[in-house]
């Protein structure tokens, strides 16, 4: 695993293709956009030099997600979160622990960086998958919800020094 660089894009785009419908598919543009914004908190997983996964997330402002399909992100002066973006993992690589270690990533990223909260969208059902790492539904009103679908559910949790 190492920190996602410009050349990761293809592998992402081939790796979402195979995970999400096309409603939630997203440009190459808005990948790079919070990879620009954020490069220390974005991951790229191989195996055996194939992307195998990779995580996006960016710093926010908790209970305030971006929206899906953004090609611009400026991270807000006030971000106090870590919004875990996307983390998909090629169906070819899936249990072989590329998404645990994308994860443990991201919790690091989040701690040294100094964020008082994680937060996520979940979407495609994937609230009970998050909710082994901690997260937990939140009620939000956040017009950038409905970007992610009717049945996308909103998740944080509060990191600990």
């Amino acid at each position: 695993m190492h920190p996602m660089r410009p050349e990761d894009l293809t592998g992402v785009l081939d790796i979402q293709t195979l995970c999400y419908d096309a409603a939630k598919l997203e440009s190459r543009r808005s990948f790079f956009a919070k990879l620009e914004a954020s490069p220390a908190t974005c991951f790229m997983s191989r195996i055996a030099e194939a992307p195998a996964g990779y995580l996006v997330a960016v710093p926010a402002e908790a209970d305030s997600p971006p929206p899906l399909h953004g090609e611009e992100y400026l991270v807000p002066l006030a971000a106090d979160a870590l919004y875990l973006h996307d983390l998909a993992v090629h169906p070819d690589a899936r249990g072989a622990g590329v998404a645990g270690r994308l994860i443990e990533a991201y919790f690091h990223a989040a701690r040294r960086l100094g964020f008082r909260h994680a937060c996520l969208t979940a979407v495609n059902g994937a609230d009970r998958f998050w909710e082994r790492y901690g997260f937990r539904e939140a009620a939000i009103t956040c017009a950038d919800m409905a970007t992610y679908g009717a049945a996308a559910v909103y998740m944080h949790m509060r990191l600990e020094g």
